[in-house]
Protein backbone atom coordinates (compact mmCIF):
# COMPACT_ATOMS: atom_id res chain seq x y z
CA UNK A 1 0.00 0.00 0.00
CA UNK A 2 1.64 3.46 -1.08
CA UNK A 3 0.54 5.91 1.41
CA UNK A 4 1.64 9.84 0.55
CA UNK A 5 -0.21 11.54 3.94
CA UNK A 6 1.57 12.10 7.32
CA UNK A 7 0.95 8.93 10.12
CA UNK A 8 0.25 9.17 13.27
CA UNK A 9 4.12 8.15 14.80
CA UNK A 10 5.75 10.90 11.93
CA UNK A 11 3.51 13.73 14.10
CA UNK A 12 4.15 12.44 16.95
CA UNK A 13 7.60 12.41 16.60
CA UNK A 14 7.36 16.19 14.86
CA UNK A 15 6.05 17.35 18.51
CA UNK A 16 8.59 15.46 20.58
CA UNK A 17 10.81 16.77 18.67
CA UNK A 18 9.65 20.51 19.27
CA UNK A 19 8.96 20.01 22.99
CA UNK A 20 12.61 19.04 23.57
CA UNK A 21 14.13 22.10 21.05
CA UNK A 22 11.24 24.41 23.54
CA UNK A 23 12.37 22.72 26.82
CA UNK A 24 15.96 23.82 25.76
CA UNK A 25 15.13 27.55 24.44
CA UNK A 26 12.82 28.81 26.76
CA UNK A 27 15.31 28.42 30.08
CA UNK A 28 17.49 29.76 28.08
CA UNK A 29 15.56 32.62 26.46
CA UNK A 30 14.92 33.25 30.08
CA UNK A 31 18.66 34.02 31.50
CA UNK A 32 18.97 36.15 28.18
CA UNK A 33 15.89 38.41 28.58
CA UNK A 34 17.13 38.73 33.25
CA UNK A 35 20.94 39.70 31.68
CA UNK A 36 19.54 41.67 29.47
CA UNK A 37 17.57 43.66 31.93
CA UNK A 38 20.66 43.70 33.97
CA UNK A 39 22.52 45.49 31.43
CA UNK A 40 20.18 48.60 31.81
CA UNK A 41 21.55 49.14 35.15
CA UNK A 42 25.66 49.27 33.70
CA UNK A 43 24.30 52.02 31.25
CA UNK A 44 22.54 53.88 33.86
CA UNK A 45 25.59 53.51 36.37
CA UNK A 46 28.21 54.26 34.20
CA UNK A 47 27.48 58.71 34.33
CA UNK A 48 26.78 57.97 37.83
CA UNK A 49 30.26 56.34 38.37
CA UNK A 50 32.55 58.95 35.87
CA UNK A 51 30.23 62.22 38.06
CA UNK A 52 31.32 60.51 41.44
CA UNK A 53 35.08 60.07 40.20
CA UNK A 54 34.74 63.68 39.03
CA UNK A 55 33.91 65.37 42.70
CA UNK A 56 36.60 62.75 44.20
CA UNK A 57 39.13 64.48 41.87
CA UNK A 58 37.75 68.08 42.82
CA UNK A 59 36.97 67.79 46.19
CA UNK A 60 39.49 64.70 47.71
CA UNK A 61 36.52 62.94 49.09
CA UNK A 62 32.63 61.66 47.75
CA UNK A 63 29.45 63.18 47.33
CA UNK A 64 27.43 62.73 49.71
CA UNK A 65 23.93 62.40 47.04
CA UNK A 66 23.39 62.48 43.58
CA UNK A 67 22.78 66.23 44.28
CA UNK A 68 26.22 66.35 45.15
CA UNK A 69 27.73 64.79 42.34
CA UNK A 70 25.71 66.47 39.57
CA UNK A 71 23.47 63.74 38.41
CA UNK A 72 19.34 63.71 38.61
CA UNK A 73 18.03 63.05 41.97
CA UNK A 74 15.64 60.08 40.16
CA UNK A 75 18.00 58.45 38.16
CA UNK A 76 15.14 55.34 36.82
CA UNK A 77 14.75 53.23 33.37
CA UNK A 78 12.79 50.76 32.28
CA UNK A 79 13.36 48.01 34.33
CA UNK A 80 15.60 49.84 37.14
CA UNK A 81 13.46 51.80 39.78
CA UNK A 82 16.17 53.95 41.25
CA UNK A 83 19.81 55.01 41.29
CA UNK A 84 21.02 56.32 44.32
CA UNK A 85 24.23 57.80 45.45
CA UNK A 86 25.26 57.69 48.94
CA UNK A 87 28.32 58.84 50.00
CA UNK A 88 30.55 57.89 47.08
CA UNK A 89 28.61 53.98 47.34
CA UNK A 90 26.11 53.72 44.15
CA UNK A 91 23.29 51.52 44.61
CA UNK A 92 21.04 50.46 41.88
CA UNK A 93 18.06 48.77 42.46
CA UNK A 94 15.83 47.40 39.80
CA UNK A 95 12.23 47.65 39.93
CA UNK A 96 8.89 45.42 39.56
CA UNK A 97 9.15 45.82 36.04
CA UNK A 98 12.07 43.56 35.70
CA UNK A 99 12.03 39.87 35.77
CA UNK A 100 11.15 38.26 38.94
CA UNK A 101 14.31 36.92 39.31
CA UNK A 102 16.19 40.41 39.54
CA UNK A 103 12.68 42.57 40.84
CA UNK A 104 13.32 44.66 43.90
CA UNK A 105 17.00 43.18 43.72
CA UNK A 106 19.97 45.44 44.56
CA UNK A 107 23.67 46.09 43.00
CA UNK A 108 26.07 48.04 44.87
CA UNK A 109 28.75 49.90 43.12
CA UNK A 110 31.90 50.59 45.83
CA UNK A 111 34.38 53.38 45.06
CA UNK A 112 38.26 52.34 46.04
CA UNK A 113 41.22 54.67 45.72
CA UNK A 114 44.30 52.81 46.30
CA UNK A 115 47.22 54.42 48.66
CA UNK A 116 49.85 56.06 46.72
CA UNK A 117 47.42 56.39 43.68
CA UNK A 118 47.43 59.61 41.61
CA UNK A 119 44.86 62.32 42.71
CA UNK A 120 41.38 61.00 41.09
CA UNK A 121 41.86 57.00 40.17
CA UNK A 122 38.40 55.75 41.48
CA UNK A 123 37.97 51.70 40.92
CA UNK A 124 35.14 50.20 41.85
CA UNK A 125 34.00 47.01 43.54
CA UNK A 126 30.51 45.46 43.42
CA UNK A 127 28.45 43.47 45.35
CA UNK A 128 24.81 42.86 44.86
CA UNK A 129 22.14 40.25 45.78
CA UNK A 130 21.77 38.89 42.06
CA UNK A 131 22.82 35.48 41.49
CA UNK A 132 26.06 35.78 40.20
CA UNK A 133 25.39 34.56 37.01
CA UNK A 134 22.89 37.67 36.34
CA UNK A 135 25.63 39.97 37.62
CA UNK A 136 27.29 42.27 34.37
CA UNK A 137 30.96 40.75 33.90
CA UNK A 138 32.97 43.74 35.67
CA UNK A 139 30.84 42.28 38.77
CA UNK A 140 31.39 38.26 38.94
CA UNK A 141 33.54 36.79 40.84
Amino acid sequence: MDNKGFVLFDLMLTVAIIAILAAVAIPAYSDYMTKSQVAESSLLAVTVKIAVGDYYAYHGRFPANNQAAGVAEQIMGHYVSGVEVSNGVIEVTFGDRSHAKIARHTLRLQPVVKENAWVGIVNWTCSSTLENKYLPKFCRK
